[in-house]
């Protein structure tokens, strides 16, 4: 008899943590937001509930899927299968062009200093124009305390250098923003990384 108490008190036990890591003790969500990318994180927004998700363990292993809750037309079907493709594409590429986090880091490193001495160009040359604009104003308002009018090459020179700095500024707006995506992009391919080996070395030790 107390060995069977004993037993009880054990799947008792046992059965309570696994409801205690059910409800958050390491499970992720994999789901697909509406701009058809593959989201893995530890909650789900009650918006994409309905339309069906993964639960992977924390190592990025598939214990579950659950399925649309409502009908899904031919659209979202196809968006979801693209997306799913293009996660598996991403993660090969990941897993052959890095051997480690440290390989991530360093490609990481080498594109960020190439985009930051391309944007540090960009703004020294605004600077340079801006200088020349100042310059080129003075010339003209020297013309015109001389009760002169400003020479023709004057103002083309001015018009020439105000349509370069306003060419160099959007240019500016769009490497510092692949900056900040490409920044974005390395630091999800090592997160990705750690959890796909964390995955490889999970089945390996269930081998």
């Amino acid at each position: 008899m107390k060995g069977c108490r004993r037993l009880f008190v054990i799947l008792l036990i046992l059965s309570c943590a696994s409801v205690s890591y059910g409800a958050g003790g390491g499970r992720l969500y994999r789901y697909i937001n509406a701009e058809g990318v593959v989201v893995i994180d530890d909650k789900i927004p009650p918006g994409y509930v309905a339309q069906g998700y993964d639960i992977l363990s924390y190592t990025g292993q598939l214990l579950d899927t659950v399925a649309p809750s409502v009908p899904q037309n031919a659209v979202e079907k196809a968006l979801r299968k693209k997306a799913l493709a293009a996660r598996e594409k991403e993660d090969r590429f990941i897993l052959i062009s890095y051997s480690s986090v440290v390989d991530i880091k360093a490609a990481m490193s080498r594109k960020l200093s190439q985009l930051d001495r391309e944007v540090k160009g960009i703004r020294s040359n605004i600077k340079g124009s801006t200088r020349r604009i100042a310059f080129e104003q003075q010339r003209a308002a020297n013309y015109q305390r001389g009760g002169r009018q400003v020479p023709e090459n004057v103002r083309g020179t001015l018009l020439e250098l105000d349509a370069e700095v306003k060419k160099s500024e959007s240019l500016l707006v769009l490497k510092e923003d692949e900056y900040n995506k490409t920044e974005e992009r390395y630091l999800g391919y090592i997160e990705r990384y750690r959890q796909l080996k964390a995955q490889s070395d999970a089945n390996k030790l269930g081998e």
